[in-house]
């Protein structure tokens, strides 16, 4: 079970067999009766949420990415919608008659949780500098994935067909839609990024809603290459590291190979000797480094050559 439910929160999705959801509630009962948390003979979503991602994973949960420094905490304001608890930072100055870019940015499994801390990774604490707010005024949204969900909907992959789970995206897309009614976003430059589960998130985000976004970058994330077609008019820039033992390169190479023979306006880097902390290199990325073995390609001409991630992320927008 536990290894199924690692599978199930790093798997690139793609949908189910359309089964509802008092179906699967009922497979899963049949299953799994002591997720029946009161015995009353049937299966609520919470119980099962419950059972599998807290019950199992307790200690995965509200762990936090070590945050100490206030000034990221308050960089990012704690918000919710619904059940989602959300973080969201701000430009520094938003001046009239302005519009900014939106940048979504997906945690992996590390942050699932109920806290609105876990989600705060690595690369947030990158973008609350304040050298990169003064250079790149936007706003960052960070949802927070709760016991029970994935950035995606249902795998359609053996042995999860008696498995509650809920596609957390649903949730996000109507976050986004209410940013964008109350502050002034740019609906042109929205951006998409995450590493690890938030890689995969990352790819299923932006093959839910092509057109929302201006462009993305997915780090280590797994991805079904059947979706390149519909992703090939996207600026995306895929990060790996070739050692990952959690989530292999493979993943990543057959995406550019995918995207490369759709047309797609499609980069690659991929970093040799490193583990699945690839996220660290990605979002920090300056440029090519061939004495490390940190190598980029490029799909075809439509790719734009910058090196700099934050200076390639932000000069896309929507033609």
């Amino acid at each position: 079970m536990r290894l199924l439910i690692v599978c199930i929160a790093t798997l690139a999705c793609v949908p189910a067999a359309g089964a509802d959801v008092e179906s699967e509630l009922q497979r899963m009962l049949a299953s799994h009766p002591a997720a029946d948390a009161n015995n009353d003979g049937t299966l609520t979503e919470h119980e099962a949420a419950d059972y599998v991602f807290i019950t199992r994973q307790r200690s995965r949960m509200n762990r936090g990415p070590g945050i100490r420094d206030h000034d990221l905490l308050d960089a990012y304001e704690a918000r919710s919608h619904g059940a989602m608890p959300y973080r969201l930072m701000k430009p520094l100055r938003v001046d009239p008659g302005e519009r900014y870019p939106l940048v979504v940015s997906l945690h992996g499994s590390g942050g699932v949780g109920d806290d609105n801390l876990s989600n705060l990774r690595f690369w947030n604490g990158v973008m609350a500098r304040p050298e990169w707010r003064r250079k790149h005024p936007s706003f960052v949204f960070v949802p927070q994935r709760r016991p029970g969900g994935i950035w995606g909907p249902k795998p359609d992959v053996p042995g999860t067909e008696d498995l509650f789970v809920r596609d957390d995206l649903t949730q996000a897309f109507e976050i986004i839609e209410s940013l964008q009614q109350e502050f002034p976003i740019d609906a042109d430059r929205i951006y998409a990024l995450g590493s690890s589960g938030g890689g995969a998130g990352t790819w299923n985000i932006i093959s839910a809603r092509p057109d929302m976004f201006a462009a993305a970058i997915p780090v280590c994330g797994r991805f079904n290459p059947a979706y390149a077609p519909g992703l090939a008019h996207l600026p995306i820039w895929v990060f790996h590291g070739d050692s990952d033992p959690l989530v292999s390169v493979e993943f990543s190479r057959s995406a550019f190979a995918a995207l490369r023979e759709a047309g797609g306006n499609i980069k690659y880097t991929e970093l040799r000797g490193v583990e699945h902390s690839s996220w660290i290199q990605a979002f920090t990325y300056v440029g090519d480094d061939e004495s490390k073995g940190y190598l980029t390609r490029h799909g075809n001409e439509k790719a734009d050559p910058t090196a700099d991630v934050w200076e390639w992320l932000f000069g896309r927008r929507k033609p």
